[in-house]
């Protein structure tokens, strides 16, 4: 018990650092040694709460160099997420039932948020993607639509919850976006969800918006029925 009171006062003592802006990402911890003996705990405590806060995103280690703040809390949540697929907690359709809600609240949010920038590169991933012919190209073109349309959001907890189940997706379902472009039909119907969802930015048209956006997953989800599992 002792032991786990002094792991937790280190990570509580950075995470009021972080809160209070004396921590930034990219700044390093002091080494270990003086960790300890600042907070009054053994070095074996010290290197817990390093362990915890390196699995939960807040730092990251690096070999030879130290350990620095980076927040990167995509991390934590895909692994939660994967671990909870590995266990069968959770299966492709509740997943996807998740990208729905949130891409839909994406879209609503990059009404207002989002730029021409943005509008501009989905229109790029989207032209390039009907002549391609390749299938992981086709793969990553699909990779980065979604992620721009959640970019323009300017929510950057969606974001990473977004980024966390198309992770999880890509690892747990064998050859899931290889599979939904399979065929040029699939694809076209597929890319032309994306060009309505593209229209629908440019016309700041929600209702034109969600329905590519629900007609793109209807299409993916009666896919993922068809036969797909968890490898």
């Amino acid at each position: 018990m002792e032991q786990q009171k002094a792991y937790a006062r280190v990570i509580e003592h950075f995470r009021k650092r972080i809160i209070s802006g004396d921590f930034k990402p990219g700044d390093k911890l002091p080494p270990e040694r003086e960790i300890a003996e600042m907070l009054h705990v053994s070095r074996h405590s010290v290197r817990e709460a390093i362990r915890i806060m390196d699995m939960a995103g807040i730092i990251s280690s690096r070999q030879g160099s130290g350990n620095y703040i980076t927040c990167e809390f995509q991390k934590s949540i895909t692994e939660t997420m994967a671990m909870m697929a590995a266990m069968n907690q959770i299966d492709h359709r509740q997943i996807s039932q998740v990208r729905y809600s949130l891409e839909r609240l994406a879209f609503s949010l990059a009404l207002d948020n989002g730029d021409e920038r943005s509008i501009k590169q989905m229109e790029e991933y989207v032209a390039r993607l009907d002549k391609s012919t390749d299938d992981k190209v086709n793969a990553q073109l699909d990779k980065r639509i979604h992620y721009t349309l959640a970019e323009a959001s300017g929510n950057t907890l969606l974001l990473n919850i977004l980024e966390a189940c198309s992770g999880v997706i890509d690892e747990f379902i064998k050859d899931m976006r290889y599979e939904i472009l399979r065929t040029e039909e699939q694809k076209g119907m597929l890319n032309e969800c994306h060009r309505e969802l593209v229209q629908g930015m440019k016309e700041k048209n929600e209702e034109k918006g969600q329905k590519a956006l629900r007609e793109h997953f209807d299409m993916i989800d009666n896919i993922l029925d068809k036969g797909q599992q968890y490898r």
